[in-house]
Order: structure tokens, then sequence, then C-alpha cells
């Protein structure tokens, strides 16, 4: 993160709204394949503290912080515990308390590669160990290109607003993704009026799941992959198949290997005047429980398609790398802000 965009951000923060911050939320991005996620009231209070967190490390920011809000500046204090393996070292920056809520600040710095980027994801491979029942996530805050370091933030809210008090939290993590690409452009290649009835359809049976913008049936009939496929806009995306099934369009995604690399994303069809059709999908395994098919139902016929065009978005991986890191630390150490 650069200097100018943290004064940019500091410089939006109030002291009076840190302290009293109680019913901040963030509207999600209606994509779910996005994963953005709405946020509760103790959203302001957690960007404050990242702002601090993250200027703490580097001297002049943190100077700009204290200039404006001293309080806010000094509520995280160093933990500087840390581990190593693989290579990477992960350290827990801060911590801090405020009653039944606690922040935690990790980075992630790979001390012999370039392994660690502005696209790391911890994969969901992460615990956070607490001796209180509570609810927690882990999430990607920046990049730092100068240092290499990746920050994350832990966000732990504990049941029935009981203040956090003298307990110790493990988290540990065992794999990470990184250097991911994504594609969000036009598909050239797919063109949508050559689409025609199928003549072979399919009842998958490993269904994964399925969504898009209104109720999905799960019963619908699929189609059979194209062996080889029809076309590939990214390395590790193919469209396997595209045809008409019961005065619908339905367009087949194949995404490879998505247990190890995550690989995902969607087609939206859109007009001449930025229309999206409307669409379901589902997901399915192939025969190898490896890879999985999205098979993508628009609401459109023969009829409606002509004035309509196919853009992609997806994300691939190209590395994933395991290893065991694990850093216990009191949170008594953390000043009540």
């Amino acid at each position: 993160m650069k200097t100018d965009k943290l004064a940019d951000a500091i410089g939006m923060i109030d002291e009076r709204k840190i302290l009293e911050a109680k019913s901040l939320t963030v509207k999600s991005r209606r994509k779910s394949l996005k994963r953005a996620a709405s946020w509760t009231a103790a959203v302001l209070l957690c960007f404050t503290l990242s702002i601090s967190a993250l200027a703490a490390a580097v001297d002049p920011v943190y100077q700009i912080l204290f200039n404006i809000s001293p309080k806010a500046a000094q509520a995280l204090k160093p933990v500087n515990l840390s581990c190593e393996d693989q290579g990477i070292r992960m350290e827990v920056i801060s911590a801090a308390i405020y009653e039944n809520e606690a922040v935690i600040y990790l980075s992630l710095q790979d001390l012999t590669d370039n392994r660690i980027d502005e696209s790391t994801d911890l994969f969901d491979s992460y615990r956070i160990n607490r001796p209180f029942a509570s609810a927690a996530s882990c999430r990607f805050i920046s990049f730092d290109e100068e240092t290499g370091k990746a920050i994350f933030l832990i966000h732990i809210s504990q049941w029935n607003n009981e203040k956090i008090e003298g307990d110790k939290i493990t988290f540990s993590f065992t794999e990470f993704l990184s250097q991911k690409n994504m594609f969000d452009e036009k598909i050239s290649g797919l063109d949508l009026s050559k689409a025609t009835t199928a003549t072979e359809t399919q009842k998958p049976e490993s269904i994964r799941g399925g969504g898009g913008m209104g109720p999905v049936d799960y019963e619908a009939d699929c189609l059979v992959p194209i062996d080889g496929g029809i076309l590939s806009p990214v390395d590790g995306v193919t469209i396997t198949n595209i045809g008409f099934i019961g005065n619908k369009l339905h367009i087949q995604i194949y995404f490879e290997d998505i247990s190890s690399y995550d690989n995902h994303g969607y087609i939206d069809l859109r007009n001449e005047a930025g229309n999206e059709a409307a669409y379901y999908s589902i997901s399915f395994w192939d025969d190898e429980k490896v890879g999985s098919y999205d098979e993508i139902i628009y609401d459109l016929s023969p009829e409606d398609i002509e004035n309509y065009q196919a853009y992609g978005y997806f994300v691939t991986c190209k590395n994933r790398t395991k290893g065991n890191w694990q850093v216990t630390f009191p949170l008594e150490n953390a000043d009540p802000f």
C-alpha cells in the first residue's frame, strides 16, 4: 500500500466516529463469485484499526495518522510473534480488543522467492482456535510492494456480546494460492448465433451447487461436453458446449482442478443497451471429482440472442504453496480501545 493512498484513507477518519461507530454496513456486490460480503457495525472500527496497524510498520505513515488521531494511532501495539516454513514468514503484527470484538493483523512475506503477491489467498485452509464461543473470519487487506508483505485482518466477535478478556488465540494455515490471473472482458470467438438445439442431454449426478439471479432447477437437463471443448478463453477454463434445451440457452464451462487452484467464474450475456440476460447455474463434478462444470442457463430463446454478446469473468491460479504455519499469542497484550 502506497503512502499517498494511506494518507487519503486516513483523511476520512473522524475520531468521534471511531469511538461511536455502531451501525455501519457496506452493501455486497451482486455477484457471489466475486466473494464480496456485507459488514456489520464493527467494520468502521476494523477499517480504522487497519490503517493504524499498517501505518505502525511504516514510520512516515504512522506519523501522518498520529497527527490526525493519536488515539487511533496508539490503539494497536505490536505483537511481533512469527513463524517460518517453506521460506514463508507469517507474523502477527498487532491486536486489539473492543468490548466483544477483537481484531488481529498478520502478514505473509516470502523470504526466498516471489510467491506472495496482491492475489494471495489462504484458500480456506486457516484455523482460528480460541477458548470462547465466537464467530471469526480472515480477510486479505492489502499488499505492500516495497516489503513484499501481504496483510490480513482476523476479526473475532464473541457471542452474547460478552467482553473478550485475557485469552490466547492460535492462528494457523496449511496452504495458500497466489499468482492469480483475472479475465474480465468480451469473449472473442463465441458466436451465440450459431447455437442450435441440443441433440443430446444429461442429468448430472454429482451436483456441487447452484446460483444466479433466480431459483435454481437442479433437475434441469444439461448439455453433454464436447470432446476438446469449443474454445478456451484462458488457461484452466474451457467452454465445452453451447445449445438450446427447452427454449432456453445453455452454456457449459469446465474449470480445471478447482480443488487445488479454486478456478472459477461465469459468463454474462449483454445486449446492445448493456442489459444482462437473466440466468441461473448448476455446478457439477467431472468423473474424477477434480474439475467442475458450470451449466449456465439463460432465459433466452433462439429469437432473443441476436443482439447479445458474451462477456466472461474468470479467476485462475498458477501457484499453490503448502506448509505448516502457526502462531499462538495472548490477547491480554493488546490495549482495549
